[in-house]
């Protein structure tokens, strides 16, 4: 088993060591290995921080965020993101499975511009599917 330092890890993973020890605080699934002082991180360590990296660095998910995939989703799925295997963005994760090809030109500008306002998004999302379960008529 190949042990490496905190300078290792942080250039691997293109941020600085503070922000390495700052997830340690916040991911408390993140434990390296202490010895006289220093931090040495395991395989297991190192493809979980890529996962933690992607979900905030990449996806742009907030700590919070990034606690919850990790609570609910489990290791193994935060470091298939790290490995480019699996995102926390899933649209099939989404309830109402809404598909952009499925919306007209005007739908899709309208929800671009709900998408700033939660409450006009989700009464825009309603009424785009109520239609498509209505098999009201699209526009092209």
């Amino acid at each position: 088993m190949t042990f490496r330092g905190i300078a290792d890890v942080a250039e691997d993973l293109d941020v600085e060591q503070h922000v390495l020890r700052f997830w340690e605080t916040r991911f408390p699934q993140v434990r390296p290995m202490r010895r006289n002082g220093r931090r040495y991180y395991r395989p297991e360590d190192v493809a979980l921080l890529k996962g933690v990296r992607e979900l905030l660095h990449v996806q742009r998910l907030s700590i919070e965020g990034a606690q919850r995939v990790l609570r609910t989703k489990g290791i193994t799925f935060v470091c298939a993101v790290g490995r480019g295997e699996a995102t926390a963005l899933d649209p099939l994760d989404a309830p109402d499975r809404i598909a952009l090809a499925d919306l007209s030109l005007e739908q899709r500008d309208a929800l671009s511009s709900a998408l700033a306002d939660p409450v006009a998004c989700r009464a825009l999302a309603d009424r785009c599917l109520a239609q498509a379960q209505g098999g009201g008529a699209r526009h092209a």
